[in-house]
C-alpha cells in the first residue's frame, strides 16, 4: 500500500517533467538558447548566402546533438559543435556571458558565397 501511495505522489510531483531534461547536453541547449544566439559577421553572410535565417541556427540547436569530441568544453569561452540533418549540417557556438555566438557553420549542399 505505501509503495502505491509513494508511486501516486512521485507522478503528481513530477509528471510535468521530461526524463532527459537534466542531461548535459539539453541543459547545455537550453542555456545557449537562453543567452541568445547572434552570428558572426561571416557567419550571417553565410545564412543570407543560403537564404536561412538564425531562427534556423536555433532550429539545429534544438534538433541537434553535441558533438563533445570536437567541442572545448574546459575552454573559456565554452565552444560547441552542435551537428544535425537538415538545412544545416553542423554550427560551432561560443557560449559567452552575454550571447551564445556562432562562430562556423557548414551545409549538407555547399554553395559558392562571396564570404569571407
Amino acid at each position: 500500500m505505501g509503495v502505491l501511495i509513494g508511486l501516486g505522489l512521485t507522478y503528481v510531483m513530477f509528471s510535468e517533467r521530461g526524463c532527459t531534461d537534466w542531461l548535459p547536453g539539453n541543459r547545455i541547449k537550453e542555456e545557449i538558447t537562453t543567452r541568445g544566439i547572434v552570428a558572426s559577421e561571416n557567419v550571417d553572410c553565410l545564412l543570407l548566402c543560403n537564404g536561412l535565417t538564425i531562427s534556423n541556427v536555433a532550429d539545429l540547436v534544438g534538433e541537434g546533438s553535441i558533438n563533445y569530441s570536437e567541442s572545448k568544453t574546459r575552454e573559456i569561452p565554452r565552444v560547441y559543435k552542435i551537428e544535425a540533418e537538415g538545412k544545416i549540417s553542423s554550427a560551432t557556438i561560443a557560449l559567452t556571458d552575454s550571447s551564445s555566438t556562432v562562430l562556423s557553420i557548414t551545409f549538407p549542399i555547399n554553395k559558392k558565397c562571396d564570404c569571407k
